[in-house]
C-alpha cells in the first residue's frame, strides 16, 4: 500500500508493540495443551461504533467464529458451561480497528486469537491461575473502509489454525 508516515505508522507501533512474552503459540508444547478439550467459551472484546456502522460487527464475529468451532468439531460452551467446566477454557478473540486522522478511509487493525485455560502451579497445587496456553501470531494490517473484511478474514484463518491444532492433539487413534 506505499509508505505509512506520521500517526497511521504510530499507531502500527501501538497496536504492534504491547505482544506480551509470556504469550504461547502454536507449537508442540503449547498444542498438547489442547488434548482432551471438548469444547471453548468464545469471547470478542468490544467493538467501536464507527467500525460496527462498517459492517465490522462483535456478534458477526462471534457467530462466525462459533459456526466454525462446531464445524469443526468443537463445542461451544455458553458462560455458565464455561464456569463449571474443567479447565474453564476461553478462546479470547481481540480485534482493534482504528480509522486515521489523515486518511478517514483507511483503517489500522490487528487480530489476537488465544486461548485461556486454569492452570494450577506444580510446586504448590493449591496455587491456581488463568494462562494462555495456545495462541497465534498477531496480525497487524491496513485496509480501505470498503475492504475491512480483511479483518474477518484475519480471523477465520486464525480460528482455522486453532481447528487444526486442536484436531492434531485429538484425533481418534
Amino acid at each position: 500500500m506505499g509508505r505509512l508516515t506520521g500517526p497511521i505508522a504510530g499507531l502500527l507501533v501501538l497496536l504492534w508493540g504491547p505482544v506480551s512474552p509470556a504469550l504461547a503459540l502454536d507449537t508442540p508444547n503449547e498444542r498438547v495443551t489442547l488434548a482432551g478439550l471438548t469444547g471453548v467459551h468464545v469471547i470478542v472484546n468490544e467493538m467501536s461504533a464507527e467500525v460496527e456502522r462498517e459492517g465490522l460487527t462483535r456478534s458477526s464475529l462471534q457467530a462466525d467464529m462459533e459456526s466454525r468451532l462446531r464445524q469443526g468439531g468443537l463445542r461451544v460452551l455458553t458462560a455458565t458451561e464455561a464456569l463449571t467446566s474443567v479447565g474453564r477454557p476461553t478462546l479470547e478473540v481481540r480485534v482493534h480497528v482504528a480509522s486515521s486522522r489523515e486518511t478517514p478511509d483507511l483503517y489500522v487493525y490487528s487480530v489476537d486469537l488465544a486461548l485461556r485455560q486454569q492452570i494450577r502451579l506444580t510446586r504448590d497445587r493449591t496455587i491456581e491461575s488463568f494462562a494462555v496456553t495456545w495462541s497465534e501470531n498477531r496480525e497487524v494490517g491496513v485496509v480501505r473502509a470498503t475492504r475491512l473484511s480483511a479483518v474477518r478474514d484475519a480471523l477465520r484463518a486464525k480460528v482455522n489454525q486453532f481447528i487444526t491444532a486442536w484436531q492434531t492433539v485429538n484425533r481418534e487413534p
